[in-house]
């Protein structure tokens, strides 16, 4: 941007744009509309000016992003809703940002319309592209309002901790969302040309992480299958079968089942990710096709057994810290525990916590469960809050069971999840036997 190359100012602009078709921002787009006018009228000058019109568009951006973002904090419409309660520890799972299809979505493109790698180039496939870059730092945008007062602005490693799958794109959208929650203040600030500062992150091997049960778990595939086959689920399928066997002619494979739509409902839209559009013959059944993805979510937990593999290690890990933090005072637990994974795994923990309607989580999507405190009782409880898209807005979600209640009691809470929660042992064991299936 400061080679004299007027060009440099698309960044900024596709910030505007990506703001501009959010949801969370709909409310302010007059406001973003003229910023973005401003910045496009005195930043496009002569090259001899460009030193001073980037002086200028970086002041405008701020106000840019300030007009995106909001003022008010993101927890702020929450908390009211929660008065007398703070957030002692936060659990937050976030979906990976926009990326491009991988190899097994790829292979279900019809072979008669051949896709050049080159529609991919500077990505490559299965990888983070540069919008879903930008919605992962409002991931983090987010993230830093929210929890505001709960960690420091300072980035000390006893506050927090990041995990992610052994993706590429998991792995830079939890850099990318780290970036806008810690830039560093003077005192962390090692380059003063760069306003970034390295956190680390961990991952478990691919074969042993069980954010990743729908690759390394036989059982669990094996008893979604099963569950498909039940009365009540074939009920769900039936109207779709005219569907399946239009999808299978035009695109040449068999598509039989809800696992087969959704695959490639998740192929239009990493094509869609990079300029290309879903055919005609797609896009005449679109909405047919979303039907069906959302009944591949229905039935991927649809019971106990079920969200119990997908994530019943990650719930007994959120209980077994919140149980430590609330009886032993002497416990030394982190403030925020983050988790950069898939929509699989943001909607098993909704699902886990009781609070998931059969849905695709979107890109950049972030779930919280919270541990609160009533400052007045001592109650301890927990809170849902999602954020349906990177930089919110969020809502609270009623925890079924809990009779309404935003805060639901810990006790009251355990005893909800009791079933769907299991040891990292355990669910090693049951998931490499199928001896009785």
């Amino acid at each position: 941007m400061l080679s004299g190359d007027p060009l440099g100012i698309q960044f900024y602009v596709s910030v505007y744009k990506w703001s501009r078709d959010s949801e969370c921002c709909s409310r302010k787009r007059f406001a973003n509309a003229r910023t973005y006018r401003l910045i496009r009228h005195r930043s496009v000058g002569s090259a001899g000016n460009w030193h001073l019109n980037m002086e200028l568009v970086l002041t405008l951006v701020v106000a840019l992003v300030a007009a995106v973002c909001g003022n008010e904090p993101q927890g702020a419409e929450v908390d009211k809703a929660l008065p007398d309660t703070k957030t002692i520890a936060a659990f937050v799972i976030f979906r990976h940002g926009d990326r491009t299809p991988d190899h097994e979505e790829l292979a279900l493109y019809p072979a008669d319309n051949v896709l050049s790698d080159s529609i991919f180039f500077p990505y490559g496939k299965k990888a983070l592209t540069n919008k879903g870059k930008q919605r992962s730092f409002f991931v983090g945008k987010y993230l830093k309002q929210r929890y505001d007062g709960l960690i420091s602005k300072l980035y000390l490693p006893d506050e927090i901790t990041i995990r992610t799958t052994d993706y590429a794109r998991t792995k830079m959208t939890a850099l990318t969302a780290l970036a806008a929650l810690y830039p560093p203040p003077p005192a962390q600030r090692w380059n003063p040309d760069l306003d970034w500062q390295p956190i680390p992150y961990n991952t478990p091997p691919y074969e042993d992480d069980d954010l990743l049960y729908w690759y390394n778990c036989p059982r669990y595939l094996w008893l979604r299958d099963k569950t498909a086959e039940l009365p009540e689920i074939k009920k769900w399928i039936e109207p779709y079968q005219p569907l399946f066997s239009y999808l299978s002619s035009h695109t040449k494979t068999n598509i039989t089942k809800p696992e087969d739509v959704f695959f490639l409902d998740n192929l239009f839209q990493t094509l869609k990710n990079v300029g290309v559009n879903p055919p005609e013959w797609a896009q005449q059944v679109m909405p047919k096709i979303k039907d069906v993805t959302k009944i591949e979510y229905a039935l991927e937990f649809y019971n106990a057994d079920l969200v119990r593999l997908a994530s019943g290690v990650l719930m007994q890990s959120i209980v077994n810290i919140s149980n430590s933090l609330i009886n032993d005072p002497d416990f030394e637990a982190k403030k925020l525990y983050l988790y950069s994974g898939h929509e699989n795994n943001v909607a098993g923990l909704m699902a886990a916590a009781r609070v998931f309607e059969a849905h695709q989580p979107n890109y950049g999507s972030t779930f919280s469960l919270e541990l609160r405190n009533n400052t007045k009782t001592g109650q301890f409880g927990m809170t849902a809050v999602y954020a349906r898209n990177a930089g919110g807005p969020s809502e609270i979600l009623p925890i079924d069971g809990c009779d309404g209640a935003l805060f639901c009691d810990f006790d009251k809470f355990l005893t909800l999840v009791q079933d769907v929660i299991w040891s990292k042992q355990e669910m090693d064991e049951q998931c490499k036997n199928v001896t009785d299936l």
